[in-house]
């Protein structure tokens, strides 16, 4: 059997994904929900907030194909999400929420 990583489209609560994303950088990573830098990619919960991560992201995509599958190897549970379509939505989200008040 030959499997490769693939990207898959599901409708998620953008809420939930806020509220329990790590974003990777090009050296670090960050908690979405308190935005506390430098975490480890293996980082299982924010020593700040104590949110627990059930989603990743990365900002360069392209540049982190080892990370993604490290991570996906340790942790198969945890999604992987496209940080480009995240800041789209919670953008989008933030917009209305101008309009709305």
């Amino acid at each position: 059997m030959t499997e490769k990583l693939l990207r898959v489209f599901n409708q998620v609560d953008i809420d939930d994904v806020k509220d329990h994303l790590l974003i990777y950088g090009t050296l670090a990573a960050s908690c979405s929900k308190c935005n506390e830098l430098g975490l480890k990619i293996e980082t299982p919960q924010c020593p700040k907030c104590g949110t627990e991560f059930k989603y990743v992201s990365f900002r360069n995509i392209k540049e982190n194909m080892a990370k993604i599958q490290k991570i996906h190897g340790m942790k198969p549970n945890m999604k992987i999400i496209d940080y480009d379509d995240y800041k789209r939505l919670t953008g989008t989200l933030k917009a209305q929420g101008l309009f709305n008040d």
